[in-house]
């Protein structure tokens, strides 16, 4: 099996980082042209990758200023064009979520519930994204391709790596909720973004600790699908306001939203507990520590 690209003291770092621009991009491009995917496969497949090049783009906006800024608004500009469909899938998840605890309805009324979700899905799909939106959307990708060919990576220095990280991992701290139950949606959503970052951040140094890294990084995910989870229920949740199309089942699905969000949140506090317990001075010492000692400089 072919490892993924990733940041390895046996590697010249300009190597690495230019291998893992390309793979990223690659993997989007290929997402979103192949036809043996379904529409809502692909552009879940290819928001996935842009997440993760936007997170690269983050941990190497120091050294590339205005030209990783500019590719970042790009890619978050194109994946929200992608957005409507993958909400809809997102609320039947949610709807799936809430099946065995919701006992205020009934199987009928929770079938109901997906099957006019599933009807506002397909109509978004009939209004979406057809070949030629996606070959659009492959070409503009091809382009991040073109440019990214063109940066000098070489002059690139782990420091500045490991610096980003710390930022990245500090970002996510600093929006970590004091008191989960009284915090907010967007603030939550926040703080998953932020987790996010520093998920597909870390992912990048796994060959430094593999062991380690791998349960951080799995970490990590738990933690992003805890938040995501209650994310797809607060989306439901609108779903069912006034004048929606779900408002005649809101007396019975906002308690039982309410208890399962509950659930997710005190998950999701456990393990964010864990994640970033650890100072940002104290986690940027220590991946300057494992990167010299790969290099064989301790």
């Amino acid at each position: 099996m072919t490892k993924r690209p990733a940041l390895r003291p046996d590697i010249p770092l300009d190597q690495a980082l230019s291998g893992v621009a390309r793979d990223i991009l690659t993997k989007a491009r290929d997402a979103i042209t192949d036809p043996g995917r379904k529409t809502d496969e692909a552009i879940h497949d290819f928001r996935k990758s842009i997440k993760r090049w936007r997170s690269f783009l983050r941990l190497i906006q120091p050294h590339f200023g205005d030209g990783a800024d500019n590719l970042r608004a790009a890619a978050r500009d194109t994946a929200r064009k992608l957005g409507g469909a993958r909400d809809l899938r997102s609320m039947l998840d949610a709807v799936e979520d809430i099946r065995e605890s919701a006992y205020e309805l009934n199987e009928r009324a929770l079938d109901t519930i997906g099957t006019r979700i599933e009807e506002m899905q397909a109509a978004a799909e009939r209004h979406g994204i057809g070949s030629s939106e996606r070959a659009e959307i492959a070409n503009e990708v091809t382009r991040w391709l073109t440019t990214i060919s063109l940066w000098p990576f070489s002059g690139v220095e782990f420091s500045e790596i490991s610096k980003s990280l710390a930022q990245g991992y500090r970002r996510a701290r600093k929006t970590m909720p004091e008191n989960w139950e009284e915090t907010g949606s967007e603030e939550l959503h926040e703080f998953r973004r932020r987790t996010i970052d520093h998920r597909y951040q870390m992912e990048l140094i796994e060959p430094l600790w593999p062991r380690m890294a791998k349960i951080w990084v799995d970490e990590a995910q738990r933690l992003r699908d805890a938040l995501g989870k209650h994310r797809d229920l607060a989306l439901l949740q609108d779903m069912a306001g006034p004048h929606q199309p779900l408002a005649r089942f809101r007396s019975k699905l906002t308690p039982a939203i309410a208890r399962r969000q509950q659930e997710h949140l005190a998950q999701a506090a456990k393990i964010a507990s864990r994640v970033f317990a650890e100072k940002p001075r104290a986690f940027q010492a220590r991946i300057d520590r494992l990167w010299r000692a790969g290099n064989g400089e301790d």
